[in-house]
């Protein structure tokens, strides 16, 4: 006999689970769409640019910061990555400390966090307008019971 014991949750723990899950997605697809917009943007906006000149984006963004940028704290960073080579090697020679792989996530999450944040926005502003709709709508029906109960 099993003395091990199946963990309850009960409904409303499990509808939250889900929401959870599926606000989760939809960071992740907005955060994805706005990287990808970002690059689209940047390779646009500078594919006929020079190395120099990518380099140059480069250092305004590491003088912004104090320190190298991970390809995440740019708009274009894999652009830039493929068009300057071995990142680590970019940034000692522009005399700065390589970048870690921590950085990098601590940037991603960042962004994440301003996606979501934004996407709160949204939601709030969306759940604003449809009360509001509501609202209109009860006052609509309220006056067209009134003036049946005068007739």
């Amino acid at each position: 006999m099993s003395t091990h014991k199946r963990k309850s949750i009960n409904w409303n723990q499990a509808r939250n689970m889900d929401v959870d899950a599926w606000r989760e997605r939809q960071i992740h697809m907005r955060l994805t769409a706005y990287l990808e917009q970002r690059e689209r943007d940047f390779i646009r906006d500078h594919a006929g640019d020079t190395d120099e000149e990518l380099i140059g984006c480069v250092q305004q963004k590491g003088r912004e910061l104090g320190r190298m940028p991970h390809p995440l704290e740019l708009a274009g960073g894999q652009y830039l990555q493929e068009r300057l080579g071995d990142w680590r090697m970019l940034a000692r020679s522009l005399g700065y400390l390589p970048v870690g792989k921590a950085r990098g996530e601590a940037a991603r999450q960042r962004l994440k966090e301003q996606v979501a944040e934004q996407f709160a926005r949204e939601r709030r502003a969306l759940k604003a307008e449809r009360q509001q709709e509501k609202a209109e709508q009860q006052k609509q029906e309220r006056l067209a019971l009134r003036q049946t109960k005068q007739a």
